[in-house]
C-alpha cells in the first residue's frame, strides 16, 4: 500500500481542500452580513401616508336653541289656562294682554272661565304672537287681565297680573297670574314657543 493512502484527504494534498473552505466561508459571511443589515434596520421606514384633514363635525344643537340662535323669531302662544279662581260667583269673562319686555305682543278674550272642578281648564283659540329674540338674551313676558263687566267703562288697572322669563331656547315655565286678593282671580298660564319663519 502506498504512503499517500494514509494521508488525510484520501491521499490528496491539503492545498486542494483550501479553495472549497474559503468559498464556503465567503458565502457564510455574506449571509451573516445580510441578516445583520436586516436586523439592524439600516433601511429607512416608508414615509407615512399623507394626512387627510378631518371633517369638521359640529355638535348637535337642540331644536329650540338652534331656532333662537339662528333666526331669533318665535311664535309664542298660550296653550291652556288653569283656573284657580275665576273672580266671581259662577263663570266670568276675562280679557288678557301679553307683553314682551314691556311691548304689547297680543290680546285675547276668554269667556266663561270657571273654577269648578272638571271645568277649570280653558284652551284659548287665538292667543299667540310673534316676537324676535336677541341672541342669547331672555325676554320678560308679562300677562295682565281684566274681568269683564258691563259697569266698567274704562279699562283701569288690571285685576290680575303675572311675569315670567322666556329663555333663549324658547322655554317658559308655567306662569302664575293673579290679583292681590285670591278672590280677584287666580290662574296658571301654560305657554309654548315654536319657530316662526315670518317676520313678526
Amino acid at each position: 500500500m502506498a504512503d499517500n493512502d494514509n494521508k488525510p484527504g484520501g491521499g490528496k494534498p491539503i492545498v486542494h481542500v483550501v479553495p472549497a473552505i474559503l468559498t464556503g466561508a465567503a458565502a457564510l459571511i455574506a449571509a451573516l452580513t445580510t441578516v445583520y443589515v436586516n436586523v439592524r434596520g439600516d433601511r429607512s421606514p416608508p414615509p407615512p401616508p399623507p394626512a387627510t384633514p378631518a371633517a369638521q363635525v359640529s355638535a348637535p344643537v337642540p331644536a329650540q336653541a338652534a331656532v333662537a340662535q339662528a333666526a331669533g323669531r318665535l311664535l309664542l302662544q298660550v296653550d291652556r289656562i288653569a283656573v284657580q279662581h275665576d273672580g266671581s260667583p259662577g263663570t266670568t269673562d276675562w280679557r288678557f294682554t301679553v307683553e314682551a319686555d314691556g311691548e304689547p305682543l297680543f290680546v285675547f278674550s276668554q269667556d266663561a272661565l270657571d273654577d269648578t272642578g272638571g271645568r277649570n281648564v280653558a284652551v284659548p283659540e287665538a292667543a299667540a304672537g310673534k316676537l324676535v329674540l336677541a341672541a342669547g338674551a331672555p325676554v320678560r313676558i308679562s300677562v295682565q287681565g281684566w274681568r269683564g263687566s258691563r259697569l266698567r267703562l274704562a279699562q283701569g288697572t288690571p285685576d290680575v297680573r303675572g311675569d315670567g322669563m322666556l329663555g333663549a331656547a324658547g322655554a317658559l315655565a308655567p306662569m302664575q297670574v293673579q290679583g292681590e286678593d285670591a278672590g280677584d282671580g287666580a290662574f296658571v298660564f301654560y305657554f309654548s314657543a315654536a319657530a316662526s319663519d315670518d317676520t313678526p
